[in-house]
């Protein structure tokens, strides 16, 4: 997804993804519409899995499924194989 450097994104890092699932956990007061996601997930040598910023609009998480928290938070499951690499021009 390409957007424009003066175009406002709501930052949302992910530090643990669930791998078994393969999506990340997005709570329903951080998201925007658009949003830059960063996974901040590394391996044993300490190399990031996905080391670019991917891109999600708020339309596209909202369609996921959800799960409430025991504190009552929203989550939004959102799959990574959605999530597309995020480009500045």
């Amino acid at each position: 997804m390409t957007l424009s450097r003066t175009t406002p994104c709501n930052q949302i890092d992910i530090l643990k993804p669930r791998w078994k699932q393969r999506v990340v956990g997005i709570a329903n007061y951080k998201i925007g519409n658009h949003n830059a996601i960063d996974i901040l997930a590394t391996d044993k040598e300490g190399k990031r899995y996905y080391p670019y910023t991917l891109y999600a609009s708020g339309e596209t998480i909202e369609n996921c499924e959800t799960q409430y928290l025991d504190n009552g938070t929203l989550l939004y499951l959102v799959p990574i194989s959605i999530l597309e690499t995020l480009e500045r021009e």
